[in-house]
């Protein structure tokens, strides 16, 4: 009797422990959009695919300083390129 119980145990641990391993390396692996944020509280309509999907593809992000005047912007000497 003892053997059964023991081999019952046994048996549900490793099932136990197998699943759990699996469920704990999926949360492990688990990567964010790095603009998650917006695409859960304010998603723009040109963020959707002609599907009705959302594009969780590349997008660029820029920052202003915030005394940006676009007026006083030229392109010709205010972008730098790093060589």
């Amino acid at each position: 009797m003892i053997y059964l119980i023991s081999f019952l145990f046994l048996a549900v641990g490793l099932i136990g422990g197998w699943i759990g391993a699996e469920r704990y390396l999926a949360f492990m692996h688990h990567t964010e959009h790095e603009h998650e944020d917006l695409f859960k509280k304010n998603p723009h309509p040109e963020l959707y695919d002609s599907d009705g999907e959302l594009n969780r593809g590349e997008y660029i992000t820029m920052v202003f300083d915030p005394d940006f005047d676009p007026d006083d912007w030229d392109p010709d000497t205010d972008i730098i390129m790093p060589e």
